[in-house]
């Protein structure tokens, strides 16, 4: 996991306590100076006092009163505007940070929105491409709906593509090949539960296949050899009694050869005849 490479600073503590005392004497001496408001007033009042008949004692009232109140209210002004630049040169810095810290708080939340806006547009297109290719997918597997539920979401009827479809197509093909070289090889046979055993299998079959060719011609390939055993007996046996008969040597004790002759030509000519098979 990256972690952040953006500095912060850390925050400074400074001292908190207000010292308005050399703001105010210098306020207060400018207040009270030569130039000043209150001495151009103490002045003008100085001056009128010459224009009016005022005994010593009214004179000092006025000046006192008068110098008491202008006193107090450029005091107060100068100590209401000491602290108020002292708190001002004291909070100035931190202000000024808090501000700068807001501004770079809000472009901060700027670019991280941005970014935000940016990875849902790329979450967007992602989730846009997944389910594209989840669609593709289904469509290449399945084919494509014809025919969806009320709901528009479930299909209830695909079209004939896609791979499993040409798969069942595959195994029904398969499958007729398999009924058909079964047909080629024993004919219709009939499948049921055999009492003897209780087991399912072929019960009968007819005569349209080629195994009973071969049972067949293995039948005629047995009585061929059969034929040709009592043939070639025949043969030798007629040989001999011609031979016999040539040199006026037969008599009743060759009978039974005579008899062996018989009975293979009658057996060649009878039921173990080839001809009688099919």
């Amino acid at each position: 996991m990256s972690s952040c490479n953006i500095p912060i600073d850390s925050f400074q503590t400074v001292d908190g306590s207000l010292n308005v005392s050399e703001k105010y004497a210098q306020l207060m001496q400018d207040s009270m100076g030569e130039d000043s408001l209150y001495t151009r007033a103490k002045d003008t009042m100085f001056v009128q006092f010459d224009n009016l008949n005022l005994t010593a004692e009214e004179k000092a009232k006025v000046v006192s009163e008068s110098i008491v109140a202008m006193t107090v209210q450029l005091s107060g002004a100068a100590m209401q505007t000491a602290l108020a630049w002292e708190t001002g040169e004291r909070d100035g810095a931190y202000n000024l940070a808090q501000v700068k810290a807001q501004t770079e708080l809000v472009q901060a939340q700027f670019v991280k929105t941005e970014e935000e806006i940016c990875s849902t547009i790329k979450k967007t297109e992602l989730t846009c491409a997944q389910i594209t290719a989840t669609i593709s997918a289904t469509f290449r597997e399945n084919g494509v709906p014809t025919a969806y539920e009320a709901d528009g979401c479930r299909p209830t009827a695909l079209d004939e593509t896609g791979l499993k479809f040409h798969q069942t197509k595959q195994v029904e093909a398969a499958t007729y090949q398999a009924f058909a070289d079964a047909f080629r090889k024993s004919g219709v046979v009939q499948i049921g539960t055999d009492i003897s055993d209780t087991v399912t299998k072929g019960l009968s079959g007819d005569e349209e296949g080629y195994t009973h060719q071969q049972i067949l011609n293995a039948e005629r390939q047995r009585v061929a050899y059969e034929d040709s055993k009592r043939n070639h007996a025949a043969n030798s046996a007629s040989q001999m009694i011609g031979q016999l008969l040539s040199s006026e040597t037969l008599s009743t004790s060759n009978e039974q050869d005579v008899q062996r002759w018989r009975e293979a030509v009658d057996f060649l000519n009878t039921s173990h005849s080839s001809t009688d098979l099919p």
